[in-house]
């Protein structure tokens, strides 16, 4: 978990970045769309149904 300036409201706000080709081995390959399903506490991140 990181931070990351707001342009908008100057303020540093929350970021998480995925990178790796572990993520391609699990099929989140450049181009395919993800769904994000948020929770108190957690974040889902799937492959978006085509």
């Amino acid at each position: 978990m990181g931070y990351i300036k707001d342009h908008i409201k100057h303020q540093p706000s929350p970021s998480i970045t995925l990178r790796g080709h572990w993520m391609g081995d699990l099929g989140f390959e450049t181009g395919k769309k993800v769904e994000v399903i948020c929770e108190q506490g957690e974040l889902i991140i799937r492959l978006a149904e085509e």
